[in-house]
């Protein structure tokens, strides 16, 4: 049979698979740090979510200044772990979406807030919330794209728990007898 027939990450190219690997890396431990430095601090995550204005109701900003932190840091391990990598990398494409919808929506309206990105932490958009924000969520956004189209490949424990009898009809290996 030929290679087209392969599937699973474990048939993953080597090129496609590095990369794959990188995206997963870079967007894992970025969320798996952001998410560390608010869960120590939910009502610093509680302000910057209310400054936004977007939600009205104080139990659903106290219930994501909870939720989302853990969220981040469970996506990120996920995905540096290469397991569920396309639904990892889907949730943190959706987190990031979310993020610039609310930075977009936020300059809009010109109100002037820090990010809360990393908590209380700048590390790579310094100064209040703007056009450096969407474009870092953007980067990321294309770091985590990597994993979800590609899949976990190689390196990751997607391929590890994927089965041989992933459909894949290759030549059959004679087995020597040891007599």
């Amino acid at each position: 049979m030929s290679d087209m027939r392969r599937r699973g990450p474990q048939y993953t190219g080597r090129f496609a698979s590095w990369l794959s690997l990188i995206g997963r890396l870079v967007a894992g431990q970025i969320f798996i740090f952001a998410g560390l430095n608010k869960v120590v601090d939910p009502q610093g995550v509680a302000d910057a979510i209310n400054g936004f204005g977007l939600i009205n109701n104080d139990t659903l900003i106290t219930v994501a200044a909870y939720v989302m932190p853990w969220t981040e840091i469970l996506a990120g391990v996920l995905l540096v772990a290469g397991l569920f990598s396309r639904a990892a990398a889907t949730i943190i494409i959706l987190l990031l979406a979310a993020f610039v919808g609310a930075i977009l929506n936020a300059i809009d309206q010109g109100k002037v807030l820090d990010c809360g990105c990393f908590g209380d932490l700048k590390l790579f958009c310094t100064g209040q919330l703007g056009n450096c924000n969407v474009v870092q969520n953007g980067i990321l956004a294309a770091f985590a794209l990597l994993p979800l189209v590609i899949g976990g490949g190689r390196a990751s424990a997607d391929a590890l728990l994927q089965s041989d009898d992933s459909g894949f009809e290759g030549p059959e290996i004679e087995e020597e007898a040891f007599d």
